[in-house]
């Protein structure tokens, strides 16, 4: 049997054996020894001063010196580097503050003390937990900068909230038990920082990233989605590394899944121009693979505080009222997995206060009668007054009449106007000037007054009793009246038709007074006819003439 060994024309052979016996040896000696903070030596530091600034009241100066192994603790070479282990650093307390909530959200501190409403600018410490309401959303601000978004229907406990003295190094540990938070963590800098988000079965650990966190306490799933950087994920099962653009899913009980990639983020339509209509439409384009998209809005595009935060199914969705001013809209795909992809964010615009009015006539496309329409909209509760514009052609160029300060809900034109199509609008003005959009350009068309028909003659046939007038355009219907008297106070037949003609069954004979109006295809009435007046006749006078002296003598006998 032959034996290798290792001579000098394998030198290699024996640089991996040291290499691989120094890190054999090291091993145990880094898993044991606390992880150093290093401050690099500013000009005038001495060993004194820092001692006093970042080591515990208990670790003495002389325990750093020993440990840098510092000759002359006065005099400090600038740029060099001293090392403090972090079990000797000061630690204490460092509270998150609520930056911005809308909504109802609660905080309830550690111990028995009840809830409280969580308030902008109030400051929350380890041990307390938070829950939002439905439509509710805050965003707290860490020591170091980070923020921490937490959305509606959402419960986060905030188990540790710690800093390291003045060294900048924190210790983040949050828990959510149900609901979701997007977090934007400050880039980490010491062996020491710390920012994980838990679940049930997951822990979220990054050292400076934007992530999503989502647990359902419906079926205890949890997803993790990373926007930038590295998020570790794991259990006690697994831990797997997820990368920008990529997120992962753990269901109950289980290991974290493989990373998958992300949606992309939708191509967004963003309105140019202010939205001057309230409600307004943003639409996007559909992703594929895409089952429902999330969309949120917020006063500004940091998403602090949600106007609006839910999931639709198609491609546009309705904004919420909103005050004039700046706004962010964003949104993302959600593919089948409840995953959810990468955003886009839109800036825009509001410009639609005061509201116009609502409009009672003439509506768009209306058939208007009489050569000086009257125009009436309702009253709305940020109006002072109203400024009305007439014009005969859809953008307004050339006005034919206009008011900008109309007082109460009508106005008249001015003028008889010829026949034709026009155009009309108003918008209000609030108690300071401002004029609001105006609304949509709204067309009539001005039309003459249909001809009053005229009754024919009465027509017996088959007994009925029937009148009939000159027939109008198709589609017109007819309202018919007939009265004993002039004044149609006693109106005894009151139909609509819709043929030129009425026929009556079992009418009383005598006089009659008779009126027909026109009802056009767009519902508009016309003006009464000319009243016409009519006899019914007796249908037994006949039979009363031949044989009435009998019955009258019977009557007097």
């Amino acid at each position: 049997m032959s034996h290798r060994t290792f001579g000098p024309r394998q030198p290699w052979r024996w640089l991996c054996i040291t290499v691989l016996l120094a890190v054999t040896a090291y091993i145990p000696h880094a898993l044991a020894a606390p992880a150093d903070w290093h401050y690099r030596v500013r000009p005038g530091d001495n060993l004194w001063d820092l001692a006093a600034r970042y080591l515990k009241p208990d670790v003495s100066w002389q325990k750093l010196q020993d440990y840098n192994q510092v000759a002359d603790p006065l005099h400090l070479p600038p740029g060099s580097t001293m090392q403090f282990p972090v079990g000797w650093l000061r630690q204490g307390p460092a509270p998150a503050t609520v930056i911005a909530v809308l909504g109802n959200a609660t905080a309830q501190p550690t111990g028995n003390a009840p809830a409280i409403p969580v308030t902008t600018g109030m400051s929350v410490g380890y041990g307390t937990e938070l829950d939002t309401a439905a439509d509710t959303s805050l965003t707290l601000q860490l020591a170091d900068g980070s923020r921490v978004l937490l959305q509606a229907n959402s419960a986060l406990v905030l188990d540790r909230l710690s800093a390291y003295g003045r060294t900048g190094m924190v210790d983040t540990r949050m828990r959510l038990k149900r609901g979701r938070v997007n977090s934007d963590v400050t880039p980490l800098s010491g062996s020491a920082a710390r920012f994980t988000v838990s679940t049930p079965n997951t822990i979220s650990s990054v050292r400076g990233t934007h992530f999503r966190v989502a647990a359902d306490d419906s079926d205890g799933s949890a997803r993790t989605e990373v926007v930038g950087g590295h998020v570790d994920v794991g259990n006690d099962a697994r831990h797997v590394m997820v990368n920008g653009g990529r997120g992962v899913a753990t269901a109950a009980g289980a290991k974290p899944g493989q990373p998958q990639a992300l949606l992309p983020a939708p191509s967004i339509d963003c309105p140019a121009q202010p939205l001057t209509q309230s409600p307004a439409q943003i639409q996007w384009k559909p992703l594929d693979r895409a089952a429902h998209y999330r969309v949120q809005v917020a006063p500004t595009d940091r998403f602090e505080a949600l106007v609006l935060d839910t999931v639709v199914d198609g491609t546009q969705a309705t904004l919420p009222a909103l005050p004039d001013g700046p706004h962010a809209f964003r949104v993302r795909g959600i593919d089948g997995e409840r995953m959810e992809g990468l955003d886009t964010t839109c800036a825009f615009t509001i410009a639609a206060h005061p509201q116009p009015p609502l409009i009672i006539e003439p509506q768009p496309n209306a058939k208007v009668r009489g050569t000086r329409p009257e125009f009436r909209w309702t009253e709305s509760v940020e109006a002072e007054s109203y400024a009305w514009q007439l014009s005969g052609s859809a953008d307004f160029g050339q006005l034919l009449a206009s008011n900008d300060k109309v007082r109460g809900s009508d106005v008249r034109a001015p003028q008889a106007l010829p026949y034709g199509h026009y155009v009309w609008r108003i918008a209000s003005r609030d108690k300071d000037g401002k004029l609001g959009p105006y609304t949509s350009a709204m067309p009539f068309d001005l039309v003459p007054e249909p001809p009053a028909p005229e009754p024919g003659a009465p027509q017996h046939q088959h007994g009925d009793f029937v009148l009939s007038w000159p027939e109008g355009t198709p589609g017109q219907h007819y309202h018919v009246q007939l009265a004993r008297k002039a004044d149609f106070s006693d109106v005894a037949v009151d139909e609509t038709v819709d043929k030129p003609e009425i026929s009556l069954r079992k009418l009383a004979h005598g006089k009659w007074y008779a009126r027909v109006q026109t009802i056009d295809t767009d519902g508009y009435t016309g003006p009464w006819g000319a009243v016409q007046r009519t006899r019914v006749p007796c249908s037994a006078c006949r039979w009363l003439t031949a044989g009435g002296g009998v019955v009258l003598l019977y009557l007097i006998l």
